[in-house]
């Protein structure tokens, strides 16, 4: 299961509806979020990545189950999976979101999609949730390598691990910071890192309270003469609007205008450490 991204530029409007509960942006805020996609070339290659992603776990499991995907606020959704699924025959389900902490916004609303799906259906498939995988081998393994290699060549590289922000009030009873943590730790252990720290981005403009810092937050709270800054969207599996925009063009610019030297981290997308990683998932479920 993934967020999902438009396919298109004429996708957008329906893509952000769902989002927001079937409310349509103002046409300035589409206007906005075309700009967005043209300066990442059109489309977000979430959709192709999840593609390979199921394609690559079909091609490590073999014979012994049937992948299927399904995306949140995009086509194919996560109910047309579960029916996909239903109409194939399927009498149990291993439910996998493409997001390796839990958060109670995140990775619950997932579930719950999944549930419904099942309920609309009679609950005639019997359901295995994976809450979070954040503390797997390969996923530890691929951010050290990936955070290495955009190491080279750097003075004093100070790693900066980055995550989607969520409102405090409403994850304050989940792990979802806890797990970003514990995430750091191991990747920074594995790596023989010790100067590291962990931002958020994409913080609502509503009133409420989200997690901090941001990354240009966490950098200046970090600056000496010639440390270099490595960002690391360990909250992320996959290239996306956030990471290919909001980091490669608009926290680059604001590097550049500051003159810091700054390098992102190749992401996970569909690497054989990723497919490993959800190849163990579902042996560690039995298939």
């Amino acid at each position: 299961m993934a967020y999902g991204a438009p396919n298109s530029i004429e996708g957008i409007k329906d893509y952000y509806t769902d989002i927001r509960g079937g409310v349509a942006p103002s046409v300035e805020h589409i206007g906005d979020l075309v700009k967005r996609y043209e300066a990442i070339g059109g489309v977000s290659p979430l959709y192709k990545i999840t593609v390979d992603q199921a394609e690559g776990l079909q091609k490590a499991l073999g014979s012994r189950s049937v992948v299927y995907f399904g995306m949140k606020h995009s086509r194919p959704f996560i109910k047309d999976a579960v029916g996909k699924s239903a109409d194939e025959g399927v009498d149990e389900l291993l439910c996998i979101a493409i997001a390796p902490h839990y958060s109670i916004t995140g990775t619950g609303s997932y579930i719950s999609r999944v549930k419904d799906a099942n309920t609309a259906l009679g609950n005639r498939i019997r359901t295995v949730f994976v809450n979070s995988w954040h503390l797997n081998r390969n996923l530890i393994e691929f951010w050290s390598r990936s955070i290495l290699k955009a190491s080279v060549g750097m003075k004093k590289p100070f790693i900066v691990f980055s995550a989607h922000s969520l409102p405090e009030k409403a994850e304050s009873t989940g792990p979802y910071k806890g797990q970003l943590l514990e995430t750091s730790a191991a990747v920074a252990e594995k790596a023989g890192i010790t100067d590291w720290g962990l931002a958020f981005q994409s913080q609502s403009s509503r009133g409420e309270k989200w997690y901090g810092p941001t990354i240009p937050e966490l950098i200046e709270a970090n600056m000496e003469e010639d440390r270099s800054f490595v960002i690391a969207p360990i909250g992320f599996v996959s290239d996306n609007l956030e990471i290919l925009y909001d980091i490669d063009i608009v926290c680059r610019r604001w590097a550049e205008d500051k003159k810091i030297v700054m390098n992102r981290a190749d992401m996970p997308n569909n690497s054989a450490l990723l497919i490993a990683a959800l190849d163990d998932i579902a042996k560690d479920n039995g298939l």
